[in-house]
């Protein structure tokens, strides 16, 4: 098994959705898929982001996130660019850690301005 960083997502079985962020040889270190979807570039509140989603206005901002998440899981379910893998299966090849989903998270892609 080939799990696939920052892209192959990983059920338990309660139904909660995990994403691989590093891996050094058998250590998998996971973080939540949702906190992972919410905390992408794209989703800054600024300008850019409430011309962007401005029909949402009044709802939920976490929808967006659960859209991102929800896409990502049709991808993995009809093995498009990426694999759905149950987390029993995954903890027999690699040992699994967990980023905390109250620890600050940062995208891997996010870069600090200047």
């Amino acid at each position: 098994m080939n799990v696939e960083i920052n892209k192959d997502l990983i059920k338990d079985e309660r139904g909660n959705y995990y994403i691989a962020v590093q891996m050094e040889g058998n250590e998998l270190t996971l973080v939540n898929a949702f906190v992972e979807a919410s905390f992408t570039p794209e989703l800054i509140y600024n300008e850019e982001f409430r011309s962007r989603y401005k029909e949402i206005e009044g709802g939920f901002v976490g929808k967006i996130a659960m859209d991102l998440l929800r896409h990502d899981v049709v991808m993995g379910l009809k093995a498009i660019d990426r694999q759905l893998l149950n987390l029993s299966d995954v903890e027999q090849e690699y040992n699994v850690s967990f980023i905390d989903t109250i620890e600050f998270y940062r995208h891997p892609a996010w870069k600090r301005k200047a």
